[in-house]
């Protein structure tokens, strides 16, 4: 599901573009190397996201072990933007599954991706042995019925 939302750029709201603003102009003693420089410096410059982006903010947050006024949290724009970001994850998120739900109800399911299965015979094809075996089998299971119906007509 979320394969569909790769590529997508989504405008950044003018508040989130000055709160980043602010957050650049608080992180005193910033500098390249600081994390969350360079993605702030890039959504100002841009004014938009990529959902790959998103995601990496996400992660970003999710996995923060460190106080709210450490220079990365504040670059990476803290609380506001942290929910902004969730929320706007989740939005996107929804909306390609409500499309999805509603389809399917009036079309063959939407949530199965089509694909054409493998023929099995094709990938496993016996060897010329194996065929060459079985054609023996059935050779002596002859040979032992013809033996068996002979016995058989001596005892009776």
């Amino acid at each position: 599901m979320n394969k569909d939302l790769y590529g997508n750029k989504i405008p950044l709201p003018e508040d989130v573009v000055g709160y980043l603003d602010d957050c650049y102009n608080a992180a005193e003693g910033a500098d390249d190397n600081t994390e969350g420089f360079r993605r702030n410096k890039e959504l100002r410059d841009s004014k938009e996201i990529t959902y790959q982006q998103l995601k990496r903010m996400k992660n970003f947050f999710d996995n923060f072990d460190g106080h709210e006024n450490d220079l990365p949290y504040i670059l990476n724009g803290g609380h506001y933007v942290k929910n902004w970001v969730d929320n706007t994850l989740r939005s996107m998120r929804d909306g390609i599954y409500l499309g999805k739900k509603t389809k399917s109800e009036v079309l063959p399911n939407q949530f199965i991706q089509t694909h054409q299965k493998d023929d099995l015979r094709s990938m496993n094809r016996p060897s010329k042995s194996h065929s060459t075996s079985i054609e023996d089998y059935d050779l002596q299971v002859t040979e032992s019925l013809k033996r068996i119906n002979e016995l058989m007509k001596k005892i009776i």
